[in-house]
This record gives C-alpha cells, structure tokens and sequence, in this order.
C-alpha cells in the first residue's frame, strides 16, 4: 500500500491548496493596496475638488456644473437611499470649510458621491474617476482560480486510471486473471497502460504454453510409471523387484512435487477459514505414514489459507522430518501463532538457507530437493515466514502466521 505522502494524488492535492492559499494571499495584498490607492485618489481628487471650488465659487450653479463635469464629476439627481457619509480626515475636512460651499461626501456601492450645497443651488456629483481603476483585481483572481481550478481538475483526471492500473497490476501479482483493456489516450500513462498490457498478453501466453508443455510431459511420464509399478507387482517379489518398486514409487513422488510447483505458480490463492487439524491429517494420508510414527497436538486452530497449498507446504514439512529422522516419533506443535514439526537428526550439511531452494539435495539422498522450497514458497504466497532452528539435536522448522 503506497503511503498517503508518497501518492501523487496527495501532492496534486497539496499543490492545489498551497496554490489556492498563495493566490488568496496575493489576492488579499493587492485589494489591501488596491484600498490604499483608493485612498489617496480619494484624498487627491476631495482636494482637487476643493480647488476647483475655489476658483469659481462666484459662479453660477451653470458654470459649476459644466467645469465639474470637464473634470470627471458627473451629475447626479440624489443620493441613494443606501449611501453613507464618509468621516473625513481632518486636514481634508479643513481644506473643504475654506470654501462658500458647503461639502458633504457619501458613498455607496457605485463610488464616491459630493453633495455641494450652494446659497442658490444644492448639486450632487459622482466621482467617475473611481469606478474606473477598481474590478481589475477580482477579475484576475478569478481568471488565475478559474485556471488553476481548471488545471486541476484535469491533471486529477488524466492521473486517475493510475490507480485502475495500480489495482490490476496488484490483482495480476496475486494471479487473479484481468482482462486486457487497451486505453485510447495518447498521454504517458496511456501509453504505460497499453505497454503493461501488452506485456501480460505475451506473458499469458507463455505461461499457457509452459503449462501445457508441463503436463503434457507429467502425463507422459506417468502412463509408463503406472505400467511399471503394475509389471513389478505381478513379478516375483526378489531384491530387484523390490528396488523397482521404490524407484518407481519415488518417481511419482517427484511429478507430484512437479505438478504441485506448477499449481503454484499459475494458481491465485482461495483463503478459506480451515482447521489445522483436518490439513495434517490430509497430509499424513497422503504420505501413507503410519500414525505412531507422529506425535501431534489437538491443532484445534483456524486458519485462513489455501487449503490445497497449505496442506501440501505440510506434507513436504512432514514427508522431509520423517525421511531425516534418527528418532521416531517426529513431534507436530500448534498455537494461535505458529505450526511447529520437529525432528531429531544429524546438522544441516549446508546452511538452511541452501537448503530451501529448489534443486538442492544432499547426494545418493535422491529426489529433487524440492520439498522445503515448495513449503517456502507457499509460506511466502500466504505472507507467513518458514523459521528454522536447531537445538539439542531436533530440527524445528516453524510457520509463523
């Protein structure tokens, strides 16, 4: 399972934020500056206004009106009912009582509006310049969240069929068979997708033909085993016949190690809830043990494996103890934790490690050395370990849930 800080979709996730807060602050600094601005527009054209005032405070209501309007203050009929007048500075409130007219600003959603009483005419003005220099900052944050929200979005979309494609790969580990989807994008994933495809097609049909061949040649083999085995019955018991039988009985030992491999490399697992106890008894029967060879715990516990695999992991444990056993009986030990078969007999030759993998054996032991590496492996397709040690003369190879 990938960590929730190494998933890609957690840095787009986080990018997405970060980017959203940085624009937000920027966003904040300019209107802060855009405020301040304002400000001081304000504050200029109040005193430019005054000026104006000034020079033509012995003209008519007229005259005022049009050299007003040449300066950007257009004429309004009244104040909205939701205007507000403004707390002006004290310098600026000084600035405007030098004057005939009377001064009273105000402000609503539009802008700024000056209220000019006269001794023959009352006149309101809005000021344009205002208006003009303030919808330039929402409309560019908006555009840049717009875009990154945009971006996002497909970013997280084309990075989606990543996950689809992180699933089957999981599924495929686990042998599970999952259809053959070819994507039609033309992006980098796409293009890994159909690469990952095409390689399970080759990799289908190589396995198909490997197992075919495999049981072809088990199937082979056995035809004339079985007919061996038959003849050497019906002859005469003697040392020859006798040594037959045993080479052709081993020989079938070994295709069933070979077809019990085979399941497992082109087998998923079926985990079913199983009772220890029922998978050695399983086991013991098929190796044709006679019980008092083996001493064994109730093995009362529940597990959940393959029953099929798990049951042979067991035989091999089994079948191995008793064939290097110096003293019988060989002893099976259960918990809720662990399956212990423990033997005594002479030291490993080699370390335990050799001695897990497949093709190693000790010479004129016979077989193929394959009967701890397919309980190893079958302990590793079950994410269980296979612990071996060597104490006072037993051997105890363990598996520990």
């Amino acid at each position: 399972m990938i960590a929730r800080r190494h998933s890609v979709f957690f840095k787009l996730h986080s990018f997405f934020i970060i980017a959203s807060i940085v624009l937000i602050l920027l966003l904040t600094s300019a209107y802060h500056e855009q405020e301040v601005q304002r400000q001081q527009l304000f504050v200029h054209r109040s005193i430019e206004l005054s000026n104006t005032l000034t020079l033509i405070q012995n003209h008519t209501c007229k005259t005022q009106d049009k050299k007003l309007q040449m300066l950007g203050y257009q004429s309004i009929d009244s104040l909205d009912s939701k205007a507000k007048r403004l707390i002006l500075p004290n310098f600026l409130e000084e600035k405007l009582r030098l004057n005939d007219v009377s001064v009273s600003i105000y402000r609503d959603s539009k802008g700024v509006i000056y209220a000019l009483a006269r001794e023959h005419c009352t006149m309101f003005y809005r000021d344009t310049a205002e208006g003009e220099t303030y919808y330039f900052v929402w409309f560019l944050f908006f555009a840049l969240m717009g875009g990154l929200i945009s971006m996002y979005l497909l970013l997280w979309r084309n990075l989606l069929p990543l996950k689809h494609l992180y699933e089957q790969i999981k599924r495929y580990g686990e042998g599970e068979k999952i259809p053959h989807t070819i994507s039609n994008g033309k992006d980098e994933i796409a293009l890994i997708s159909n690469a990952f495809y095409r390689a399970l097609e080759k990799q289908d049909k190589l396995k198909s033909s490997r197992e075919l061949f495999l049981r072809n040649i088990m199937h082979e083999l056995k035809t004339p085993i079985m007919k061996g085995k038959l003849i050497v019955e019906l002859e005469q018991p003697s040392a020859n016949t006798t040594l037959l039988g045993k080479l052709f009985s081993r020989m079938e030992h070994l295709i069933i190690q070979m077809a019990q491999i085979e399941k497992m490399h082109a087998f998923h697992l079926q985990r079913t809830p199983v009772p220890i106890a029922s998978m050695i008894t399983t086991a013991i029967e098929r190796l044709v043990i006679h019980h008092a060879k083996i001493s064994s715990d109730q093995c009362n516990q529940i597990v959940t494996v393959d029953q099929e695999l798990f049951t042979s992991a067991l035989q091999n444990l089994i079948d191995n103890a008793v064939r290097h056993a110096t003293a019988l009986p060989i002893r099976i030990q259960c918990d809720e934790r662990s399956i212990c078969i423990q033997n005594y007999g002479e030291p490993l030759k080699r370390p335990v490690e050799e001695a897990l993998e497949a093709f190693v054996t000790e010479r004129n032991e016979g077989g193929l050395g394959l009967g701890l590496y397919i309980a190893q492996a079958v302990c590793e397709m079950h994410g269980f370990a296979l612990d071996y040690t060597y104490k006072d003369g037993a051997h105890n190879f363990c598996i520990r849930f």
